[in-house]
């Protein structure tokens, strides 16, 4: 299985002067802008993507930005990764995957169909990622590799070598723990069955995760950039590090001549941060929600934030220009951020967020200066001439509403007008409904009706933001008894392993001894790390086949999708 080190990813985030600023001086966690949004990326054959609020579907894009109640289905071969702060789940053919929620506590996803492999770096202290399915839930707490089967009558949890230990949790106060190198099928919601199944070796999915997992690891650009930033890897081999300046490193694209940052792409209305861009550039993920951009020599260059830091996302790193007006109608007018320049959010935060957001993505340098306290910066800002600011883009506010793309509609500016600027928030409204740019079709055979999943705290609720939870109804007929089966290790694992951890230490969610003894009906669901009892098991292997029950079905091996 996949090995890689994380020790550099926690310290991090205590690095120098943040580490007292994390929560201090904030009011509620709650109140503070979530770590990011999600993005798409890696996508191959069609993937669709529901909006939250919408019934309709778009075709999902590369770099495309998705939030809370997002819904993204594979269809037929398609495959691809959503990343989510930290995390990257890779989806299989024919998933049914949302996005569920993303504050301060931490990433809700809800997965209701297919195979799903997450590579998770963990996140800072106190969040979480959880993952809701038909059968019950999975939680990590810190850096994980974990993996997500579901089938028609049960869901498995796979945890691999390089993990943690996660949480599962189901209906009918079912809990239990799943250590490294184990697997757990769960089946039915209350009461919930669980049964230890071996762990499968590697397939094609996985492997095709892993295979851009190591990539992250190999990647050049992590000499210059915190490898907690979103997107990095897509540097690599779209342009050329330039070690040293008077700026720190800088990463130049590979671009045509004549071309300007924030000028290929559109604008979208999305949960929290309201306007935010998405790049048509292939790389487009770090450069435009990290750092700082300059014009060398008519040639552009990125620049960083400090690689050792944990870097804050933002939705752009521009400033607007508010009252600007051509032909007498106001327009959306932005440029690039230069070197040591202060972004000034548009969208509710704490100081101590500004503060953040302005020390992780500039750089100190010989031509650079951080500041301390860039709440005054900010807050303090009236006529400033910014380095960038002939590279103005402009487009009239309904198109840029509408998402239309700014290097086909944008509208000329006086740069005069824009040399001495107070920035502002965007002008544009934000529209009734998610504009969607490209339409797809409905996929087929998926539910209007969002899924109703198992949550981390065992209660039925849809996948969807603010959906109500509800307990989770006991259902009249016990889950089928299916014979335990003692997980095994994983091909890779090392010999001299303590502990196979054959038997998930299961806490049932009702205990047995209440089932009625002279009752011949199906009898109540045993969990693999009940200890033996008068009827000793043979091992699987052992076991004639012919002394099964006729209608005995057994669940079908998990599918093998096509690597990504």
């Amino acid at each position: 299985m996949l090995s890689m080190s994380r020790s550099h990813s926690r310290n991090l985030l205590l690095t120098g002067i943040l580490a007292g600023m994390v929560l201090a001086a904030t009011p509620s966690r709650a109140q503070e802008p979530p770590p990011s949004l999600g993005r798409l990326f890696h996508l191959m054959g069609q993937v669709s993507v529901q909006p939250n609020g919408s019934d309709d579907w778009a075709q999902a894009e590369n770099n495309m930005v998705i939030g809370p109640g997002d819904r993204i289905v594979s269809v037929g071969d398609g495959n691809g990764v959503l990343q989510i702060a930290e995390a990257r789940a890779y989806f299989s053919p024919n998933a049914d995957v949302t996005l569920v929620n993303i504050d301060q506590n931490g990433v809700e996803l809800g997965v209701a169909h297919g195979v799903v492999v997450i590579f998770s770096d963990g996140f800072p202290g106190g969040m979480s990622l959880s993952v809701s399915t038909p059968n019950g839930a999975v939680r990590a707490m810190a850096h994980a590799t974990f993996r997500i089967d579901i089938h028609p009558d049960s869901t498995v949890f796979t945890n691999y070598e390089d993990s943690t230990q996660l949480g599962l949790n189901g209906g009918g106060g079912f809990s239990t723990n799943l250590n490294p190198l184990q697997a757990l099928a769960l089946y039915g919601t209350n009461p919930v069955s669980p049964q230890g199944v071996p762990v499968a070796p590697p397939d094609g999915i996985y492997n095709g995760a892993a295979t851009l997992e190591q990539a992250r690891l190999r990647s050049p650009s992590a000499q210059y950039v915190s490898r907690e930033m979103i997107g990095y890897t897509d540097l690599d081999g779209a342009g050329d590090w330039q070690p040293q300046s008077q700026y720190g490193p800088i990463w130049f694209p590979h671009v045509d001549a004549g071309w300007a940052p924030y000028h290929n792409g559109h604008w979208v209305h999305r949960f929290f941060f309201g306007w935010t861009w998405v790049a048509d550039e292939p790389w487009g993920a770090a450069p435009f929600h990290y750092g700082r951009w300059v014009n060398m020599g008519g040639r552009w260059g990125w620049i960083p934030g400090p690689r050792e830091i944990h870097p804050v996302w933002s939705p752009a790193q521009v400033v607007f220009a508010g009252g600007v007006q051509v032909g007498g109608v106001g327009v959306s007018v932005w440029f690039p951020l230069g070197p040591g320049e202060a972004y000034k959010p548009w969208y509710p935060c704490s100081p101590t967020y500004i503060n953040q957001i302005n020390i992780t993505n500039i750089r100190p340098a010989p031509a650079v200066h951080v500041q301390v306290n860039y709440v005054t910066v900010v807050n303090n800002v009236t006529n400033i001439t910014y380095v960038n600011h002939t590279s103005v883009v402009a487009m009239n506010t309904s198109d840029f509403a509408a998402g239309r793309p700014a290097a086909k509609v944008a509208v000329k500016v006086d740069i005069h007008v824009v040399e001495n600027i107070k920035p502002s928030a965007p002008s544009a409204p934000a529209p009734a409904h998610p504009v969607i740019e490209h339409p797809a079709p409905k996929p087929a055979n998926v539910p209007a009706a969002r899924p109703v999943l198992i949550d981390q705290h065992g209660k039925a609720v849809a996948a969807a933001p603010g959906a109500k939870p509800v307990e989770v109804p006991v259902s009249k007929a016990a889950p089928p008894a299916k014979p335990a089966m003692a997980a095994k290790p994983a091909m890779t694992a090392k010999p001299d392993d303590k502990k196979p951890e054959a038997k998930p230490e299961t806490t049932p969610a009702k205990p047995e001894a209440k089932k009625p003894e002279a009752k011949p009906a199906s009898p109540p669901a045993k969990t693999d790390t009940a200890k033996p009892e008068a009827k000793p098991e043979a091992a699987p292997k052992d076991k004639p086949k012919d002394t099964k029950k006729k209608d005995d079905k057994k669940t079908p091996p998990p599918e093998k999708p096509s690597g990504l």
